[in-house]
């Protein structure tokens, strides 16, 4: 008995190849004529992020950046895309393919960076935030963390010890606080405002 021909299976919408199978055997001969099935063998090797479709004729390598269901039905995978000339930025959600093809025209793969005073205000949060916990740390030592009311009496306290001793603790980390903000201030890129290392003696 002759070996019955390979069919190989592709979706009815996409027409991506989904498979294959024995061609079915009527009156003892196989069918290799079917809807959604072609005895045509897709390429040996498909690319990764590519599919093969068949385009009635012959199959074709696509690109396909679509999400994909996992077995509980959740999509995953897929090519995370910006459109700055739609007006994505670094808030914006990630775009996906709906359908098989290249990316549109201008998409990043890549999420758009924040704007320069974008990153400054950040930085310069940290560095405004790191100086007030720099006050407490250096008021309250070795607690880990001082209530309002314990930093009130460390102040009291190192006062009463030496009457100037608050005020050149402010001092102290002020200027070091005023000589970071200058830095961020005159960063010209965001790599260099990133670069100012966040630090105070405690």
């Amino acid at each position: 008995m002759p070996s019955i021909p390979m069919m190989y299976t592709f979706d009815p919408q996409t027409r991506v190849h989904t498979g294959s199978r024995p061609a079915q055997v009527v009156g003892g001969k196989p069918l290799t004529q079917s809807a959604y099935a072609t005895a045509t063998p897709p390429p040996d090797v498909i690319p990764e992020g590519k599919v093969a479709r068949w385009t009635g004729t012959q199959w074709e390598l696509v690109e396909d950046h679509r999400q994909h269901l996992d077995s509980k039905g959740s999509k995953q995978g897929g090519t995370p895309y910006w459109l700055p000339s739609e007006g994505d930025d670094w808030q914006s959600q990630p775009r996906y393919m709906d359908d098989l093809g290249p990316l549109p025209a201008g998409a990043m793969t890549v999420r758009p960076e924040k704007p320069l005073s974008v990153v400054r205000e950040e930085k310069e949060h940290e560095i405004r935030s790191a100086c007030d916990a720099a006050i407490i740390a250096s008021l309250t030592m070795p607690a880990a963390r001082p209530s309002a009311t314990e930093v009130s009496v460390a102040a009291a306290s190192l006062a009463a010890v030496d009457p100037d001793g608050p005020d050149t603790l402010l001092a102290l980390h002020a200027a070091r606080r005023d000589e970071l903000l200058a830095l961020v201030r005159a960063a010209d890129s965001i790599a260099a405002v990133q670069a100012v290392e966040v630090s105070y003696a405690i």
